[in-house]
């Protein structure tokens, strides 16, 4: 496969969804600046993904599958900061189509996206860190699933 299988209106409706669910201004100015970046957001469209959907718009495809996957945790676990979340789902994706050193500069004034984006960072545990890197666990297990399925030949 070369691109992915989706509409990409559909993928940028569901990345919309989840960035409109962000509601703490520090995290919606963080988004509205990488967004007005053009280039950075062209390239964040055709990036592929290298840990699974390794074809264009990979990473727009996986980051609307997570951030709709983190959006359902908000409904059962009130107490957990969504908007880091969701705020760090988006970013995670701008920061692998982008390079991790690079996106760097782009988020080091937020000390909280730092270290949900980057591990080595993290000074103690916190529930979003664990609820974030298994959410990304969870979709591509789901993900390699269906593709070992497709490549066999069998149905669901």
């Amino acid at each position: 496969m070369n691109k992915t299988p989706y509409a990409l209106d559909f993928l940028w409706h569901q990345i919309e969804l989840i960035r409109n669910n962000v509601r703490k201004p520090k995290y919606k100015e963080l988004l509205n600046k990488i967004f007005e970046n053009k280039e950075m957001v062209e390239l964040f469209e055709k990036a592929k993904d290298r840990k699974g959907r390794n074809y264009q718009n990979g990473i727009l495809e996986r980051t609307a599958s997570v951030g709709s996957l983190a959006m359902c945790l908000y409904d059962n676990y009130p107490t957990v900061d969504i908007d880091l979340i969701l705020t760090g789902v988006i970013l995670a994706g701008f920061r692998d189509a982008l390079g991790r050193p690079f996106f760097y500069k782009y988020v080091k004034e937020y000390p909280e996206v730092v270290e949900i984006l980057y591990k080595k960072s993290r000074k103690k545990p916190k529930v979003e860190y664990f609820l974030f890197d298994e959410i990304f666990k969870i979709d591509e297990r789901v993900f390699s699933s269906i593709k070992r399925k497709e490549d066999n030949g069998s149905s669901f």
